[in-house]
């Protein structure tokens, strides 16, 4: 698991260079009122925030309201919240209509309706995005120290999205053994027309609190936003999840699950930039009669400086029948961390 994280952070390092050497020409307009103009290429539009990237005054955060019109001759993905999609070059008017043109038809959406704008460029490493966080705690008292990070990076096309997760939370107190929390998920969702998506994920965890040596998955399903706005999402999920499990204790165990889960986001995108999120899943057992997992996790995040994030998330996962008979049945705790989003 540890390794898997060190090379993806590696991947991501390597990756730096090609992508800047692959970027795009900074052509874009954007107006702000009546005369502010920015030149530069449009990054996203994404919960209520227009980033785009310039040569003289580096990343430009504009709130999508203060957008008084915009032109750009590259292609693009553009989503509406009622989960309309859009392909093409764009082209928004003073009136707050944003068209967008694809082999000379022109499609037209009203500008407050638009919920996302992605980039649809022709590199592999201009395609993808992501974050990644650190963060430390000690306590004298209890001696007890906490070491967490979290690694995520996202690749895009029109219609698929492949998503990358690799987390880690290692806890050490004196006198006793260090216990560790670690998760690696790839996810893949198809985007359909409508706010529907097909979704699959393969992922392998392990967690020493629960008795669990490690649990490898793989999770199809599908998926419905059920509100799409530049201030609140909420996305369900539900499928079937196919495990096998390993504890000290127990030779191992394949299981069958199903899986229901649901995500809500709440954000604010004017300075310093917050947001919110919420995002439970349950997992009853159709083999094991009566087991029901669970994993919970809240966090709140809040902008420093551009691209620099102050973040708490509480964690909960539950298991009343864990493989371990003689493991804990929770496994919880509130860890904080500074990130930096790409």
């Amino acid at each position: 698991m540890k390794r898997l994280v060190c090379l993806a952070l590696v991947a991501l390092a390597t990756a730096c260079l090609p992508a800047l050497a692959s970027a795009r020409a900074k052509t874009d307009l954007v107006f702000i009122g009546k005369a502010d103009r920015i030149t530069g290429e449009i990054k996203q539009m994404e919960r209520g925030l227009l980033t785009l990237s310039t040569n003289n005054i580096g990343t430009v955060n504009v709130e999508w309201e203060d957008v008084d019109s915009l032109n750009s001759v590259y292609q693009f993905r553009v989503e509406d919240q009622f989960g309309r999609k859009y392909f093409g070059s764009l082209f928004m008017n003073r009136a707050l209509e944003l068209e967008v043109i694809h082999a000379g038809e022109t499609e037209t959406v009203p500008a407050m309706d638009v919920v996302s704008i992605t980039p649809l460029e022709e590199s592999f490493w201009q395609r993808l995005d992501g974050s990644i966080s650190l963060g430390f705690n000690y306590t004298k008292a209890s001696k007890i120290g906490q070491l967490n990070s979290d690694f995520n990076v996202r690749y895009r096309t029109p219609l698929r999205q492949v998503i990358l997760d690799a987390s880690n939370i290692a806890t050490s107190q004196e006198g006793k053994a260090t216990t560790r929390r670690e998760d690696l998920m790839v996810t893949y969702n198809r985007l359909f027309e409508g706010r529907w998506f097909a979704t699959t994920t393969a992922g392998a965890q392990t967690n020493d609190e629960l008795g669990l040596d490690l649990r490898v998955s793989l999770a199809p399903g599908v998926g419905l936003d059920l509100i799409q706005s530049n201030h609140n999402t909420m996305t369900a999920t539900a499928g079937l999840s196919g495990n096998r499990e390993w504890s000290a204790n127990s030779d191992g165990n394949y299981n069958l699950e199903a899986f229901v889960g649901l995500e809500h986001s709440a954000f604010r995108y004017d300075y310093p930039k917050t947001d919110i999120t919420i995002d439970a899943t349950l997992y009853p057992s159709l083999t094991t009669a009566g087991r029901l997992r669970s994993e919970i996790d809240i966090s709140a995040s809040r902008e420093i400086v551009s691209d620099l994030t102050f973040a708490l998330t509480f964690y909960h996962s539950y298991d009343n029948k864990p493989l371990d008979p003689d493991a804990h049945k929770t496994d919880y705790g509130i860890v904080s961390s500074l990130g930096w989003t790409f």
